[in-house]
């Protein structure tokens, strides 16, 4: 049975991106809620990302992944490179601006839900206008038809991996994934 995981940013060793937004306008994060894992139209527009420190108190762009602003996720060039296989075909990559003068980032939003992958009557949640916010996740193994990376129709805002995909970032040595959360499933 595969091993399924919340992806997230390791932020302990690793710096991530917050979005420079003005008060006025919507941030990307409640954007790609409100999408619904459909991708953006011809109305978006690159956004502005700020670097923030990692938790060490270090700021510099030495990682590969930020999914701070989830579900709206930010890429470098090599892990876009190493990754575009299971990237592309699965979601919408998006123009971002940084202040990286070596390094280039993308934007990611997955369009590839599946249905009948959560498990209601295990999982804890609250129901939202947009979907369900979860609380802990109980996934159906035998409904996940996806080998890499899929979210989930109820969720408005998770993006789960599977182990292959886990090991595609640790072969390739992309920094600034976590994968310490485990999604049981039955």
């Amino acid at each position: 049975m595969k091993k399924i995981y919340l992806l997230e940013s390791a932020l302990r060793d690793n710096c991530f991106f917050i979005q420079d937004c003005p008060e006025e306008e919507k941030g990307i994060m409640q954007r790609a809620v409100t999408q619904r894992w459909k991708p953006f139209g011809d109305n978006y527009q690159p956004i502005k990302l700020e670097l923030r420190r990692n938790e060490l108190g270090k700021k510099n762009y030495q990682f590969d992944f930020s999914g701070f602003l989830g579900p709206f996720l930010v890429f470098s060039e090599s892990a876009l490179t190493a990754l575009a296989d299971i990237l592309e075909p699965r979601g919408q990559l998006l123009p971002v601006i940084t202040e990286s003068k070596r390094k280039q980032f993308f934007g990611y939003y997955p369009t590839n839900p599946l249905s009948g992958c959560f498990d209601k009557e295990k999982s804890v949640y609250e129901e939202w206008p947009n979907g369900l916010k979860i609380e802990k996740t109980f996934l159906i193994a035998q409904n996940i038809t996806d080998d890499y990376l899929f979210s989930i129709e109820e969720s408005i805002s998770r993006v789960f991996v599977t182990d292959k995909f886990k090991q595609r970032v640790e072969d390739a040595n992309l920094l600034g994934f976590d994968f310490s959360i485990e999604i049981p499933t039955s």
